[in-house]
């Protein structure tokens, strides 16, 4: 189990709008805070399932809040940069790219 997960579990959990009426107020802004870390280290899927959360919470939240998920949201969509493990693969595929270059130079090279 990845490092993230737990906490994943628990902001999910708390993100559901059922569990989130239930919350102190100073619990919601932590569990707002931990959502905005969590989306840009977890795999994209789980950052989408939270982005989505977000998105649900924000139209039953009232105005303080609801404004707080905006700027998380706009926050998430203007960062523009991509994500950490899309990073690693791509560098993953230039690396095999560049490996399967150098063999088919040496096989030319043998020929």
């Amino acid at each position: 189990m990845p490092d993230y997960q737990w906490k994943l579990t628990i902001v999910e959990r708390n993100l559901s709008l059922s569990n989130w009426m239930n919350l102190m107020p100073e619990a919601q802004e932590q569990m707002l805070e931990e959502a905005d870390e969590l989306i840009g280290d977890v795999p994209l899927v789980d950052s989408q399932r939270l982005l989505a959360l977000l998105e649900t919470l924000q139209d039953h939240t009232e105005e303080q809040v609801h404004s707080k998920i905006s700027q998380i949201l706009s926050h998430q969509s203007s960062s523009q940069i991509s994500h950490p493990w899309e990073r690693n693969l791509q560098n993953t595929n230039l690396t095999a790219d560049v490996l399967q270059m150098d063999l088919w130079a040496s096989l030319k090279s043998v020929s």
